[in-house]
């Protein structure tokens, strides 16, 4: 309480109100200086000024605390009770090859990494009579926990030029920021193949192949490919952008990543809304479908996730905040056909999940730092 005294004292000239404000306080309040007239018994009239100006103090130290919460609350919040930083939508960051090689590369590692597959093809619903039904859920979330982070850290997915390896002849190092505000990196060679080009005043068209190999540490690679195509006319665009990673030696199971737009016209306004939709094959068949994209509710940039596979269509809602001092994702939606509302606490090497019930539970995380350890 003095450390707020002290600083109402200082910035009284810019908190507390000027003599116009006071007047008008004065007129809505019916506080005339002159105030009512009392009458004498023997006649006459006596006119009663109000004390005013010892009021006035009152409603200017009224005023002051309500200006000082609104600066102050939103702070308290954040540091107690779990509100969202301001984020990035980082699709927005995606305008040519290089930006979107850096995304698909980032996005599908962390896939990757949190299956922790080791060079083979993720385990995608796996339907073992063991799991419990809310194991299975958990299993389901914790699968892509991992690209929720990267998409709801702060800081943009960067691709920094390198020189070529394992034969390719270029390089880029993908790094992005997790939820704990560590650095996560893989290394992406190549080779890139220009397939065709044009720009003539409003029409432009790109089109920019690559192969290669993800390395998501030393011990383990993958082999990609991936095209970036797009064509403008005007108003009009069409883009054809995948990022593939393969998980077999045969290249019939495989990660990919494509962009997909969707545009809705409604008073003659067009509103298009960008997702980027996640196909998980294994032996050629397609096991797992996860959409992501943005959304803005109530000024908060949250994350919506939809995956789909084996007849389930799960959606998640996901937003990043603190609780404590913790770096904590707050999720909603449904998984297997429930309502589910929980939080996951991000921690070194471990997700713990606290459901709306009061309980938990711990999960591994990936964690760069502690992979040397745990093996």
């Amino acid at each position: 309480m003095k450390e707020i005294k002290k600083l109402l004292a200082r910035q009284s000239d810019k908190i507390l109100p000027d003599e116009t404000v006071k007047e008008n306080i004065r007129r809505e309040l019916g506080m005339e200086e002159t105030g009512a007239s009392l009458a004498y018994a023997h006649g006459g009239e006596k006119t009663e000024k109000r004390n005013v100006k010892k009021l006035l103090p009152l409603f200017a130290a009224l005023l002051a605390v309500v200006v000082l919460l609104c600066v102050l609350l939103p702070v308290f919040l954040n540091r107690q009770g779990g509100q969202s930083p301001v984020l990035d939508n980082k699709f927005d960051s995606i305008t040519d090859a290089d930006s979107f090689y850096a995304y698909g590369a980032a996005s599908v590692g962390a896939i990757l990494d949190s299956a922790g597959t080791g060079g083979t093809s993720p385990q995608i619903r796996t339907a073992a009579a063991s799991v419990s039904p809310e194991q299975g859920q958990i299993d389901t979330i914790n699968r892509y926990l991992s690209l929720a982070e990267s998409l709801l850290s702060d800081g943009s997915i960067v691709g920094e030029s390198i020189a070529g390896g394992e034969g390719y002849g270029y390089g880029m190092n993908v790094l992005y920021t997790d939820l704990l505000g560590n650095t996560v990196s893989y290394t992406l060679y190549y080779d890139k193949e220009f397939l065709s080009g044009e720009t003539d005043e409003e029409e432009r068209e790109e089109n920019y192949a690559i192969t290669g190999v993800l390395l998501l540490d030393e011990n383990t690679q993958y082999p990609v490919e991936g095209n970036y195509q797009t064509e403008t006319d005007g108003e009009e665009s069409e883009n054809e952008l995948y990022f593939k990673a393969y998980t077999n030696a045969a290249r019939t199971s495989y990660i990919e990543v494509r962009q997909e737009h969707e545009s809705e016209t409604e008073d003659a306004e067009t509103e298009t809304e960008t997702e980027y939709v996640y196909s998980v094959y294994a032996q050629g068949a397609l096991t797992e479908r996860i959409a992501v994209e943005y959304e803005s509710e109530e000024g908060e940039l949250e994350l919506k996730m939809t995956i789909t596979g084996s007849g389930v269509r799960d959606e998640l809602t996901f937003r990043s905040g603190t609780d404590s001092g913790e770096s904590v994702l707050f999720a909603s939606g449904t998984v297997n056909g429930e309502s589910v509302r929980f939080r996951v606490y991000i921690r070194e090497g471990k997700y713990h999940y606290v459901f709306e019930d009061g309980s938990s539970s711990d999960h591994d995380r990936y964690d760069d730092d502690e992979e040397d350890d745990d093996d």
